[in-house]
């Protein structure tokens, strides 16, 4: 097992990720742009690298945990990205949602030029990492995968769903389809439990209790109405439903409900709330219930 590796994107999943590397005994190497997100990692121990080149000089493996298409792309292949300083030695391990066919094209530079890469989407939120329970959705070959086991089991449990880079992200926006609806469902109950004089927490307490009950509606549920920290963000949201509709876009398949739910995210997007907690999605819902209007 590695005793140093790098992580590249420093947010809700790469920070709580890199401090349980750190209490690991791993030497952890991390780049982000933001410059609050560099002071608290150098205050958990960790390594500040200036961007992802110079990180791929001190490290063979990589987690990659940015947020969307256009930063997995500029950190691997990009002017200053992974690519740059990487050597056969080198494994991309992809974490982040993106649409199958960036994936592809970063794997196949990776192919190219003789470098390990394990296309390895998440599930689970922030709050599971500290103890290793996340979901890995994991796409390579097996012997590859082996090899980065024991760093990925520090954070969650595998599923290798194949060996090709894009079943993964495949398999994950099959998962966000019922993440997206589900979260645009109880803004919804929330909401029409309010409009009908209801205590929102017994309504969210019986349904929990129910065979429609999940994690995900409970603690989004919470989030609202105990006005607690979210499961996730709500541009991740955005960004995750838009995949999904496209992904439904190149099967032609209808997905009515994803491209109903996503209404309310592109509005959410259309205001500029990309940086607010996932429960603030139920002001777009209360918004458009108060307009009487469509969110499109």
């Amino acid at each position: 097992m590695p005793e140093k590796i790098g992580i590249i994107g420093l947010g809700r999943t790469g920070m709580p990720a890199a401090e349980v590397f750190l209490n690991a005994g791993f030497t952890v190497f991390g780049y982000d742009k933001r410059p609050e997100a560099q002071k608290a990692f150098e205050n958990i121990g960790g390594k500040l690298a200036e961007d992802s080149r110079q990180l791929a000089g001190n490290t063979d493996t990589i987690l990659v945990m940015v947020l969307n298409d256009h930063q997995v792309e500029d950190v691997i292949s990009g002017k200053q990205g992974i690519l740059k300083n990487a050597t056969r030695r080198t494994v991309i391990i992809c974490m982040s949602t993106i649409n199958r066919a960036i994936l592809e094209k970063q794997a196949g530079f990776c192919r190219e030029k003789g470098i390990g890469f394990v296309d390895c989407p998440f599930t689970g939120g922030p709050a599971r990492i500290p103890g290793g329970n996340l979901t890995l959705i994991a796409a390579a070959p097996e012997k590859l995968l082996a090899e980065v086991s024991p760093v990925l089991e520090k954070i969650g449990k595998i599923i290798h769903v194949g060996s090709k880079p894009g079943m993964g992200q495949a398999v994950k926006h099959c998962n966000q389809l019922l993440v997206g609806v589900t979260h645009a469902a109880t803004m919804e109950v929330i909401t029409m439990a309010r409009e009908l004089g209801l205590d929102a927490s017994l309504v969210s307490k019986v349904i929990s209790s129910g065979i429609a009950g999940s994690e995900y509606f409970r603690l989004l549920a919470e989030s609202v109405i105990d006005k607690r920290p979210s499961p996730g963000g709500l541009g991740q949201m955005c960004k995750d439903v838009s995949i999904v509709v496209n992904t439904a876009g190149e099967i032609n398949m209808p997905a009515y409900v994803a491209r109903a739910a996503s209404k309310y995210f592109t509005r959410a997007e259309e205001l500029g709330m990309q940086d607010r907690e996932g429960a603030d999605l139920i002001e777009i819902v209360e918004n458009t219930l108060n307009n009487s209007a469509d969110p499109e």
